[in-house]
C-alpha cells in the first residue's frame, strides 16, 4: 500500500510567514495540469504499489477548475489500482470555496477536506498576508458540512508574536466551537527568505511558547481529541492517514513540481521550477538519493518520536546493531530528564515535552 502526493503550487499571493514552494504565475497552471496529467500516467510504469491515499496539496489547490480536479482524480483512478477506502484530501483556502465547488469536488472521490483557517482573528489574518478573513473562514466550514464533508480539518498558527495567551485562547475557543474532528495547530518559525524574516520579525520568547502549547494540549485533551503527532490532533478515527503513512516511512509517490517520491530506502525530487517541469523531460529532472544505513537509522528517530507510537526498541536493536549503544544512552539520558519514557517495546515522548523534540532528536542522529 502506499499514498500519492499532487503538489499544486500556485496561489494569487504569497503569505507573510511561508517558505514553500509556490508560485503566482497562474498563466502557468493549464499547461501544469496537462503534465500533471503526463506525469501520473509515465510513473505509473515505475510504481506498482496500490494506492490508500491521495492528497492535493500546495501552494493552493482549490485554485484548480473543477474540470481539472477532476481529470487528474480520474487519471489516477483510470490508471492506478486505487482501494475502495482511499482516503483522498484536499487543501483549500477559506475563500476559494463556493458549495458547488464542494459538492462537485466531493462527487469525484474527494472525502477529506483540509482548510488553511490560520488563525480567527481578523488582525491576525491581515499581518499574516491571508486572504480570507473570520466571516469566510466559517463560512467555508459551514459550506464543507453541507456538502456532505465529515471529515473536515482545520489549520492554525500559534506563537504569533503580535499576539498573548489570552487572545490565543479566544482563537482555541472558536475552533471548538465547529466541533471539527481533527485540527493542526504549527508554531510559526520565522523562515529565511519569508517577509516575516526580511521585515526582521521577532520569535516569540521560549516560556510563551511553552505556555501557549500547554494550552493547546490541555484544550484539546479536554475535548477528546487524540494528540497523535507533534502538531497534529484528532477525535477518534480521524487521524490523517496520508500524513501518518509519511512518519511511518510507507512508499509514497509524489507528482509536480518540487513534489518528493520515496519508496525502497530511496527518495526522489522532481524540480521546484514549475516551467522546467512543465516541459515534461520527467527522467531527466528528477533527482534522486539512495539513504544509507545511518540515514534510515536517523529517519526512524526523526518520524518515531514526532508520532504516539514513538520508536520500536527491538527494532533499532536488531536492525542497527552498530547505532544501538549510543541509541539506549541517549534515551536514558532523555528518560532521566522526565522527557522520554518507555511503554513496552516503545521509546515514546511525554506529550507535553513535543515542544522540544528537536532538541532530543538532534542528541540521537548519527553523523
Amino acid at each position: 500500500m502506499a499514498g500519492m502526493y499532487i503538489h499544486i503550487p500556485f496561489c494569487f499571493s504569497r503569505c507573510n510567514y511561508c517558505d514553500y514552494y509556490k508560485t503566482t504565475d497562474l498563466y502557468l497552471k493549464k499547461k501544469y495540469v496537462e503534465s500533471l496529467i503526463s506525469e501520473i500516467k509515465y510513473r505509473s510504469e515505475q510504481f506498482k504499489y496500490p494506492i490508500e491515499t491521495i492528497f492535493f496539496g500546495g501552494g493552493t489547490p482549490s485554485l484548480l477548475e473543477i474540470y481539472e480536479v477532476e481529470k487528474i482524480l480520474s487519471t489516477i483512478y483510470n490508471i492506478f489500482e486505487v482501494i475502495p477506502q482511499a482516503e483522498v484530501t484536499f487543501e483549500c483556502n477559506p475563500d476559494d470555496l463556493s458549495i458547488e465547488y464542494l459538492t462537485n469536488i466531493r462527487s469525484f472521490g474527494i472525502n477529506r477536506i483540509s482548510i488553511g483557517i490560520q488563525s480567527f482573528s481578523d488582525n491576525d489574518l491581515q499581518i499574516m498576508g491571508r486572504r480570507h478573513n473570520v466571516k469566510q473562514a466559517y463560512k467555508s466550514i459551514e459550506m464543507a458540512f453541507n456538502a456532505g464533508f465529515q471529515n473536515i480539518s482545520a489549520d492554525i498558527i500559534y506563537g504569533l508574536p503580535w499576539n498573548n495567551i489570552k487572545l490565543f485562547k479566544e482563537n482555541l475557543k472558536q475552533f471548538i466551537s465547529l466541533k471539527l474532528p481533527h485540527f493542526s495547530a504549527y508554531h510559526l518559525e520565522i523562515e529565511t527568505g519569508t517577509n516575516f524574516f526580511n521585515n526582521k520579525m521577532k520569535k516569540i520568547d521560549d516560556s510563551e511558547s511553552f505556555e501557549q502549547y500547554m494550552l493547546l494540549c490541555d484544550t484539546m485533551q479536554n475535548i477528546g481529541m487524540q494528540h497523535y503527532e507533534v502538531s497534529n490532533y484528532c477525535m477518534v478515527g480521524y487521524f490523517s492517514r496520508h500524513n501518518f503513512a509519511y512518519w511511518q516511512r510507507k512508499p509514497y509517490l509524489g507528482i509536480g513540481a518540487g513534489a518528493h517520491s520515496f519508496h525502497e530506502n530511496c527518495r526522489f525530487f522532481n524540480p521546484k521550477d514549475v516551467a522546467l517541469y512543465n516541459m515534461q523531460n520527467f527522467d531527466e529532472i528528477i533527482e534522486e538519493e539512495v539513504l544509507n544505513k545511518k540515514e534510515i537509522y536517523n529517519e526512524h528517530i526523526l518520524l518515531g518520536l514526532r508520532i504516539y507510537e514513538g520508536v520500536n526498541i527491538n527494532f533499532i536493536k536488531n536492525k542497527f546493531t552498530e547505532f544501538y549503544r549510543n541509541f539506549n544512552d541517549t534515551a536514558k539520558k532523555w528518560i532521566n530528564k522526565n522527557v522520554l519514557f518507555v511503554e513496552g517495546d516503545w521509546l515514546k515522548c511525554f506529550e507535553k515535552q513535543w515542544i522540544i523534540i528537536d532538541r532530543v532528536i538532534e542528541d540521537f542522529i548519527e553523523l
